[in-house]
């Protein structure tokens, strides 16, 4: 190789035009400093472009404005040197770092080995043959002797000699200078400046010249080894010197020329060496940054716990950039420790305040080149070489000595201090900067496929550099007070934002090399960014982590070692858990985000690892070893101290060595283990919450913080960053709101599946995204808008929805394309960028609406570049067409030609042409370059279907190396698609720094969130459990033991997640499919993986036991198939032992049938011969100790479970339970393995507060009462028995008054007995009841209820041995703990029972024993002191009572009555019955007189009242009286107890008088029956009641019994009669007036009862007694009107019904008002006889209330009681119904038409009630008006005025009565005329003359008439009184009176009702 230029390797390629460039936009484009761009200095000459400035003898100082201008004393130069003489070009520089310390050097002492070497140097021959050499050495050796001490002489002198013997030919002599020159420089001889030189003022300083001697001796890679050896080491003594630090030129040169001499050595141990030297070089340079930021926090710290201190430039500095609170405590922390700490009490929780705003619209890998975030033109490598003295402890002396309150100017010091700070910053970011430069260096074709080229090892060097700069410093990187200024006068950038640019390029290009060494090392750095520089790098590691590593494992032709690297990388984020949440905090819930990458990650691993690969045992081991071998020997990667060996010795071109196993099993295995770890990590920050909240919330004290760290990391220094709120990141820090965050990813997920709904089905999905708020409205813009904004929306799809013809979609596509801007735009660029924004869709009227529109609005931007729009439309076209003709693979035979294009589009420009070159141009770039989409050539190279596009830059030049020796295809693919990937990524970078520049204030700001909370771990799991599960449950399958214990280790951890934040259904599927995976459904093939999976399962139980909730059932029914499997593989039949989980496939349901339940035959007898194989190993290990205890641990533990978890356990436990006894079918042992779980944790559980244990029994007492009716008589035994047992042990506790657990607890004892139809488990139920009477009769409290409850069940049974037993134990109780019960208030559950004996109808004897102990039980509760109405009661018992909230009379005296009620209502035996009827009124009359008013009513209207609703309604009848004959019921009991009523009425009339209008409205029930019997016994008691109390009833007491009189008369007048012709009208007017619907309880006394009273008998009446009053004969009566009645009764004759819900409800009631409808035919119907037969009721009921007026009315006693005003009001009632009668006797055509329709056999009519009511009318009217007492004299005038008029209408209807036809009527109304007349004759004088007017014409009408003997009688007295009174006559003796006709009388039975002739 050709001698190369000293020093000069790297300026040999003059820079391209693209690096000019980048250089020159790094100078215009500054974000932070706000320059002016015009005033950016100008490019400097081409030398300091290149990476290494080219170095001359003496490098030019420069000024750099480093500090400020004024002069600074140098003092710690040694005081006898002169100091003016050096030249101050660099002054600043040089004083600022040297201007700090007094301390004089002892540096220069003891210098002997110079003596040595100027005498080795004399004696050579170089020195001989030189004479300037001989002359200087012996020079220096003089003034040596002369001085003594070599460190006195001018260093001048001495360094004369050595610089030149260093250009001696001779090796060893050169050697030797070197040698003496590093030893000088490490005692820091060169560090003061020269002599005065009088000819040169300009010299440079001496540590410079030094440097650049030792520089000058590399000359290439000629040198000698030894000399390159010896030029390393003395380099490397020169940087290495602490107390004199080189900065600036001096260092970048040596660490160049060190660079160098690695890459040109011809030896490998010189490149070792300078490997290392540089790797030594670059570290101490960034180690002393590090102390000095120490030292600087430490001082800033010190400052802030000053008070005076606001005026410091740092302080007010820092305030302003980050706004932080200083530190309260003011104490000094060391270094980036601090940095974690000090500020946020929040341990662990990163936070940091923006220094610069940087807003993200979309960033792509092309925002990475050529936009500078930090504009470092003016930071240039060949900076003047300065010195500054390191100050170890003085300095921090010197700062702590400061007084706040003396120290005046502090500005001034820290200032010094901080310029030096920024001087060693400087070095540093030069050093990164040249590195990162030199890895961006592209490579030759030759140099990129070798390894060992230089271009590649110095790639290689310069990456590792960066990699170990960032591994080992990474506090310079994150700490605040890392800045740097790019001038003095700019405002300081944090370090990580200056490097920032270089290190993303540095990545962007190698990140995704296809060079093994070189992307390990990338990736190495990707993870020190992720782990440490994410915070400040949140964009960039987005970038990378989306464009190059997700990407990389996207495509399928990429290379295994780089999937396998990136999988190492995952594995690391999966062990950091802060920095797994933070991936998903920023990026999975940042809408702004270019992917979920939390998500991503772990749906790759899960990808890969659920990747079928076919290995061999064989490999698995060779794996295993491998794995094993790395494990021992830690690696470069691991250490991070020293690189690899870069030499070329070292380098192997194949680094690929052949693994002995498939690289795709290792990948697969890698991102298992990584799976695992992210859930490791998961757990643990889940529970370092826990942990943190656990500790003392003194977070300033050092330890506790120490502590926890160490517990999360091993390192110390945190392995995540932890920015404090000082450290300077341009990326804001926000708080981590876990709601927030929350809603963020909610919403974040919300707009992924609205998208997904869009791709599916646009329509809705657009309804989804307006709705949700993703598009702001439905206008067209908006919606376009959002179509362009969101990329995730599938072209195709969208092509489709815009290319609809609707308008709506029309519109859209208009507002799309018209938000595209063509302007300036090539035509075939603009439909490329067209046609990437959609796929075009395939119909040509969709693509004609496309181009219509594209070409219209590439006509408005562009209006001159055609004609008109219709050109470009045809071009456009035209280009679509060609471009399908020249790639479309369906296109077979001949493609078009350039001519054939030129040909289509003649004449196309509005008849003219285009140029034919434009159009050639068209047709080439078309050609060349297809038009498809980006999304679709992506997803193709992915899939490795179509390499990606042909690249004409380097990688073609690569493919064509390549094709020399075989073509490996798929790799240069892959090369190709690497360099793609890496022109992208920088693009994105470039275009991301571009977006940071132009919108620092623009948008909303993208802050890092740093995690605290830990609730994320829930959202986290929640998004990814399903990856999680595919890629766990795949790889359990595995054979290898081990891969199967971390998949099972994963399950763990995985239900643990879902346990802590509750979710459902992860948890199901993850201890579902371990429960599957256990295999306990398939013994034989079950395996050693499944019982680990069974372990597992039971580890599970046993520690999430609280939080598992319904998947205990998964848990509970292994370890049933587990107790199954152990007796299985003690040799029982498996055949006998039946499988649950095969029951369960099987449908059955809990609600069948329970006769079917059993498992079907064939099930069971599967295995034909010799039942199950298993592994004899697995079932040892199923039956080993261990797991027989662990399983019996997971119930022993439930007595520690939650009550919320206890409730699930059981309930599943229950579950299983149910299965085993359901899968056991009719077998003689049944499973019952849980259903004695279930007694043994009841056991275990029932000390539980009782809270707890009720919510546990509601769920064992169901399943108790679902077993214990099973058809299996063994089940329910041994139910039955371990329900007695429980119950026992719980009757031992003892239960407080107010409780009733013990009531609840007995429950399934009533249940089973109720439902079980077996004898045999009755009768066990009874006796297990009788065991614990006998037992724990003592403790039974609140129990006694459900005992007598099941009493009374057995007291319902039709078997007497059951009765027997059941009545003894009663009895028993009954005898001995009658006082128990009463106290337990249980005295009416004892009643219950008795009263359900005394029902028992097959059992006579028993049923009267019961009635009898019922009636004794009376007595015997007043005697029992236990109850409150006994006299004793004062004495008390020793129980304590249960509490009540009834009254005594409720809790005592009701259920009694209710019994006796109860058995008189529905008993079935006569006797009992009747037994009842009178113990229930004896009860009552014997102890009634100290009931209270309340409970009267509340008798009345629970005991009393009900036993005469019968009478109410058919439905009431029917459903009380199932006896089999009505009549027998109405006839006793019914009578009887009516008559009883009013005795009791009577008796008690004081208590009872304010219910008077009750008892009326009950006789007035009784009285309008159609029964006639019990018509009679109403009206009769009706009599009785007034009778027996008349002395005894007040005014309102007769005003309540006129009124039921008054409404009796209502509701018996028949005034359906007029409407009951068909042919007659129907009239409108209701027949009672107002109506009134009464309450079932208490009838109101306004309405008419309604039509109760109008039901008839089923049979017809004989048509001989047409009225048909004779009894009822049926025990049901059909309701009024069958649907088939042809006569209707109108709306308003329906008389209301007191029962909420009318009989006659159910009727159709759709007939027109109109009624002139054609009549049909007349035929009596059944339903129309009922009908004329209820009006016929009616009208002999009305008699009899006529009849029963009068038998009243004329009984002395009430007729004095009675007052006048109401007796008036009653006659009213009377008259009323006279009026009636007479109106309808009066209409013959009516009663004609009756007649004819059959109403009755001769026609109608209602004389009786005419002449009956008048005659009651007119003698009890004559006797109140003859009757001289005050009140009927009071109201004389009243009864006058109602007497005459009617006396008058009477006598003249009588005379018009015609005697041939009117016989029978004549006869009736004789008696009646007689007393009219002879009432009147009786008038006092007055009055008789008054009316003598009225009467006289009638007595000669009279006298017309043929006049029977009393009638005679009666005129001839009336005409002898007016004679007498008028004219004076004497009276004359009177004709007597004839024996009364029978039908005179009034009085005369009123039953039958024949008229003697037709009407009148």
């Amino acid at each position: 190789m050709a001698e190369k230029p000293p020093n000069g390797l790297l300026q040999e390629e003059p820079p391209t035009a693209e690096e000019d460039q980048a250089t020159e936009d790094t100078g215009s484009e500054s974000t932070l400093e706000h320059m002016d761009e015009k005033a950016a200095p100008a490019p400097q000459p081409p030398q300091h472009q290149s990476e290494w400035p080219t170095s001359t003898t003496a490098t030019p100082t420069l000024h750099v404005a480093d500090g400020s201008d004024t002069p600074r004393t140098t003092e710690f130069f040694e005081q006898h040197l002169p100091t003016a003489n050096r030249a101050r070009t660099d002054s600043q520089s040089t004083a600022a770092t040297a201007a700090t310390t007094a301390t004089k050097p002892s540096t220069r002492s003891s210098l002997v080995f110079v003596v040595t070497a100027l005498e080795t140097i004399a004696a050579s021959k170089d020195a001989r043959r030189t004479k300037k050499l001989g002359e200087a050495t012996a020079q220096a050796l003089a003034a040596i002797k002369q001085e003594g001490d070599p460190s006195q002489i001018n260093p001048e002198i001495l360094f004369e000699p050595l610089q030149l013997a260093s250009e001696a030919n001779t090796v060893s002599v050169s050697i030797t200078a070197l040698d003496c020159i590093g030893k000088l420089i490490s005692y820091s001889y060169f560090s003061v400046p020269a002599e005065p030189q009088a000819d040169n003022t300009d010299a440079a300083p001496l540590i410079e010249r030094a440097i650049d001697t030792i520089c000058d001796c590399f000359q290439g890679e000629a040198t000698h080894p030894d000399v390159q050896l010896q030029i390393v080491k003395s380099l490397l003594a020169a940087i290495l010197n602490d107390k004199i630090v080189v900065h600036g030129a001096g260092l970048l040169k040596a660490v160049r020329l060190t660079y160098n001499i690695f890459l040109l050595s011809k030896s490998a141990a010189n490149q070792q060496v300078a490997q290392g030297a540089l790797t030594q070089m670059v570290g101490t340079v960034f180690e002393r940054v590090k102390a000095r930021l120490t030292v600087k926090e430490a001082r800033i710290n010190l400052s802030r716990g000053s008070l005076n201190e606001k005026g410091d430039s740092e302080e007010s500095m820092r305030e302003d950039i980050e706004g932080v609170t200083p530190n309260p405590d003011g104490s000094e922390v060391n270094g980036h420790e601090h940095e974690e700490e000090h500020v946020d009490p929040e341990v662990d929780e990163p936070s940091d305040k923006p220094v610069d705003k940087h807003t993200g619209p979309k960033i792509t890998l092309q925002s990475f080149e050529n936009n500078m975030s930090f504009n470092d033109d003016r930071i240039q490598d060949n900076a003047p070489t300065l010195v500054t003295k390191i100050k170890g402890k003085p300095g921090s002396r010197h700062v702590s000595s400061q007084d706040p309150s003396s120290n005046t100017h502090p500005e001034s010091q820290s200032t010094e201090e901080e310029e030096e700070d920024e001087i060693f910053i400087k070095d540093a970011y030069l050093v990164f900067r040249a590195m990162c430069r030199l890895s961006t260096k592209s490579l030759s074709v030759d140099h990129a496929l070798d390894v060992r080229s230089q271009g590649m090892r110095s790639k290689l060097l310069s990456l590792h550099v960066i990699h170990t700069i960032l591994h080992n410093n990474i506090a310079v990187f994150v700490s605040p007070y890392a800045t740097i200024r790019s001038s003095s006068g700019d405002e300081p950038t944090t370090f990580v934002q200056a490097i920032k640019q270089y290190l993303c390029l540095s990545l962007s290009r190698n990140g995704s090399s296809s060079v093994t060494k070189v992307f390990e090392v990338t990736c190495e750095i990707f993870w020190e960014m992720l782990k440490y520089l994410r915070v400040m790098l949140k964009k960039e590691v987005e970038v990378f982590l989306k464009e190059i590593y997700l990407a990389i494992l996207d495509k399928r032709a990429a290379p295994a070692f780089q999937k396998q690297y990136i999988l190492t990388v995952f594995g690391r984020l999966a062990a950091d858990p802060r920095a797994l949440v933070e991936v998903y905090l920023n990026y999975d819930c940042d809408r702004t985000a270019l992917d979920n990458m939390y998500q991503r990650v772990v749906e790759h691993l899960s990808k890969i690892s659920s990747t079928p690969v076919s290995v061999t045992p064989m490999q698995q081991q060779a794996y295993q070893e491998h794995r094993e071998k790395q494990s021992r020997q830690s690696d470069w990667q691991a250490r991070g101290m020293m690189p690899p060996s870069l030499s070329t010795a070292s380098m192997n071109a194949s680094h690929e060595t052949e693994h002995a196993y498939p690289a795709e099993y290792a990948m697969k295995h890698e991102s298992l283990e990584a799976l695992v770890e992210i859930l490791r990590s998961l757990v643990n920050w889940s529970q370092q919450a826990m942990a943190d909240s656990a500790k003392t919330a003194n977070f300033e004290s050092k330890s506790s913080v120490d502590e926890l760290r160490v517990s999360m990391e091993a390192r110390s220094f945190a392995e995540s960053p932890n920015p404090g709120a000082d450290s300077g990141t341009v990326t804001p820090i926000a708080e981590d709101d876990y709601s927030q965050l929350e809603k963020a990813k909610q919403r974040k997920t919300a707009l992924t599946n609205a998208v997904r709904q869009f791709n599916y089905k646009p329509k809705r999905g657009i309804k989804t995204l307006i709705k949700d708020g993703f598009i702001r409205s439905d206008s067209p813009e908006d919606i376009a808008r959002f179509f362009h904004q969101n990329e995730r929306l599938d072209r195709a799809a969208l092509g489709e929805y815009l290319g609809e013809g609707e308008p709506e979609n029309i519109a859209i596509m208009h507002a799309f394309v018209d938000q595209m801007d063509f302007t300036k735009t090539r035509f075939v660029d603009a439909l490329r960028t067209f046609l990437q924004s959609f796929r075009l869709p395939g119909e040509a009227q969709k693509i004609d609406r496309f181009m219509l529109k594209f070409a219209e609005r590439y006509i408005t931007g562009n209006p001159n570049a055609y004609a008109n729009a219709d050109t470009a439309y045809v071009l456009s076209y035209s280009v679509i067409m060609l471009n399908v003709d020249q790639h479309s693979a369906k296109i077979k035979g001949a493609r078009m030609t350039p001519e054939d294009f030129i040909k289509n589009n003649r004449g196309i420009n509005d008849n003219a042409d285009l140029p034919d070159d434009y159009i050639r141009g068209i047709y080439d770039d078309i050609a060349r370059n297809e038009i498809v989409l980006n999304t679709e050539q992506e997803a193709a190279a992915n899939k490795g279907i179509i390499a990606p596009q042909q690249s004409t830059g380097l990688a073609a030049g690569i493919g064509q190396a390549l094709i020399g020796g075989g073509r490996d295809l798929q790799r240069e693919a892959f090369v190709q698609a690497s360099e793609q990937m890496a022109n992208k990524t920088e693009q994105l970078y470039k275009q991301l720094l571009r977006a940071q520049r132009k919108t620092t204030a623009a948008l909303p700001v993208s802050k890092f969130i740093p995690a605290s909370s830990t609730k994320h771990v829930g959202p986290m799991f929640e998004v990814t459990w399903m990856p999680f599960l595919t890629a766990l449950s795949g790889q359990a399958q595995d054979h290898n033991i081990e891969i199967v214990r971390l998949c099972l280790e994963g399950i763990k951890l995985a239900i643990r997640i879902s346990c802590l934040f509750d979710l459902d259904n992860p948890r199901q599927a993850f201890v579902s499919f371990l429960a599957r995976f256990t295999n306990l459904y398939n013994l034989s093939e079950m395996k050693v993986k499944n019982v680990e999976a069974l372990k597992a399962l039971i580890a599970v139980a046993h520690t999430e036991g609280n939080l598992l909730r319904e998947s205990w059932r998964d848990v509970l029914t292994c370890i049933s198939q587990l107790d199954r499997f152990q007796l299985i593989s003690t040799g029982i039949d498996e055949r006998a032992i039946p499988d649950v989980l095969k029951a369960q496939m099987q449908p059955v349901k809990t609600q069948q049938p329970r006769g079917n339940l059993n498992v079907p035959n064939n099930r069971r007898r599967q295995p034909s011969h010799g039942g199950i194989y298993y592994q004899a190993d697995v079932a040892e290990e199923s039956r080993s100790t261990d797991m027989i205890r662990s399983v019996d641990r997971i119930f022993t533990n439930t007595a520690n479970l939650s009550g919320e978890a206890i409730v699930d356990f059981v309930k599943a436990l229950t579950q299983v339970s149910w299965q085993e006894i359901q899968s056991s079918g009719q077998s003689d042992s049944p499973r019952t393995y849980s259903l004695q779980k279930l007694v043994e944790i009841s056991g275990y559980n029932m000390t539980r507060v009782r809270f707890e244990w009720t919510n546990i029994w509601q769920i064992l007492g169901a399943h108790f009462n679902e077993v214990g009716c099973h058809t299996n008589t063994n089940v329910v035994y041994f139910a039955l028995n371990s329900l007695r047992q429980l119950s026992m042990k719980f009757m031992e506790i003892e239960e407080l008054p107010g409780f009733k657990f013990q009531k609840d607890f007995l429950k399934p004892f009533e249940h089973i007995i109720n439902n079980t139809s077996v004898v045999s488990v009755k009768d066990m139920v009874l006796r297990c009841l009788i065991q614990m009477i006998q037992a724990r009769g003592e403790n039974i409290r609140s129990g006694w209820k459900t005992m007598f409850g099941v009493f009374t069940v057995a007291a319902k049974e039709p078997y007497e041995g059951i009765v027997n037993l059941a009545f003894d134990n009663v009895t028993q109780v009954y005898n001995t703990r009658f006082g128990v019960v009463i106290s337990q208030g249980a005295f009416a559950d004892l009643i219950v029972c008795l009263t359900e004996f005394s029902k028992n109808y097959k059992f006579q004897k028993k049923s009267l024993q019961a009635i009898e102990l019922l009636k004794s039980s009376v007595p015997k509760m007043l005697r029992t002191p236990e109850c409150s109405l006994s006299k004793e009661a004062e004495k008390g018992s020793s129980i304590p009572k249960q509490p009540t909230r009834q009254t005594q009379e409720e809790q005592f005296w009701f259920p009694v009555l209710f019994a006796f009620h109860d058995v008189l209502m529905t008993g079935e035996d006569l006797e009992v019955r009747s037994r009842a009827l009178n113990y229930l009124f004896d009860t009552l009359i014997s102890y009634g007189r100290d009931f209270p008013q309340d409970f009267w009513d509340m008798l009345w209207r629970q005991l009393l009242y009900p036993i005469f609703m019968v009478l109410k309604s058919n439905s009431e009848m029917s459903k009380v009286l199932n006896h089999e004959d009505l009549s027998v019921w109405l006839s006793t009991t019914m009578i009887q107890a009516l008559r009883n009523m009013i005795k009791l009425f009577t008796h008690f009339f004081d208590s009872l008088e304010c219910m008077l209008d009750r008892f009326l409205e009950l006789l007035a029930l009784c009285i309008c029956q159609e029964n006639d019997t019990l018509a009679r016994i109403g009206s009769n008691c009706l009599q009785q009641l007034i009778l027996q109390n008349v002395q005894k009833f007040q005014t309102q007491h007769w005003s309540q019994i006129v009124k039921a009189f008054v409404k009796l008369f209502q509701q018996t007048e028949a005034t359906a009669l007029f409407a009951a012709a068909t042919s007659g009208s129907s009239p409108n007017t209701p027949a009672n007036g107002t109506r009134s619907t009464p309450s079932a309880h208490e009838p109101t006394t306004d309405g008419p009862p309604g039509e109760l009273s109008l039901q008839t008998p089923v049979e017809e009446p004989s048509q001989e007694n047409a009225l048909g009053i004779n009894g009822l004969s049926s025990q049901r009566r059909p309701s009024l009107i069958t649907a088939d009645t042809s006569v209707p009764i109108s709306a308003d004759q329906r008389m209301p019904s007191p029962l909420p819900k009318r009989q006659t409800q159910d009727l159709e009631d759709y007939r027109p008002e109109n009624q002139d409808l054609q009549q049909p035919p007349i035929v009596v119907t059944a339903a129309r006889r009922r009908f004329f037969n209820q009006i016929i009721t009616k009208c002999v009921l009305q008699l009899l209330m006529i009849e029963t007026v009068q038998e009243l009315f004329t009984n002395d006693l009430v007729y004095e009681k009675i007052p006048s005003g109401e007796l008036l009001r009653l006659m009213a009632v009377l008259k009323k119904s006279y009026h009636f009668a007479k109106r309808f006797n009066a209409d013959r055509d009516l009663r004609t038409r009756l007649f004819r329709e059959g109403f009755m056999k001769q026609p109608p009519n209602l004389l009786k009630q005419e002449s009956g009511s008048a005659a009651v009318y007119v003698s009890i009217l004559f006797r109140m008006y003859h009757d001289k007492s005050t009140d009927r004299a009071a109201s004389r005038a009243d009864t006058e005025t109602a007497l005459i008029p009617l006396c008058e209408d009477i006598i003249a209807s009588y005379i018009e009565l015609d005697e041939e036809t009117q016989q029978r009527n004549i006869v009736t109304w004789r008696p009646v005329v007689v007393n009219v007349l002879d009432g009147y004759v009786g008038f006092p004088p007055g009055e008789f003359e008054k009316h003598v007017e009225v009467f006289a014409p009638l007595v000669v009408g009279l006298l017309g008439t043929e006049m029977a003997p009393d009638v005679q009688r009666s005129v001839q007295a009336l005409v002898m009184r007016i004679f007498e009174t008028h004219l004076g006559t004497d009276r004359v003796q009177l004709m007597t009176p004839a024996a009364a006709s029978p039908r005179g009388s009034v009085s005369s039975p009123m039953v039958t009702r024949r008229a003697s002739r037709a009407g009148r």
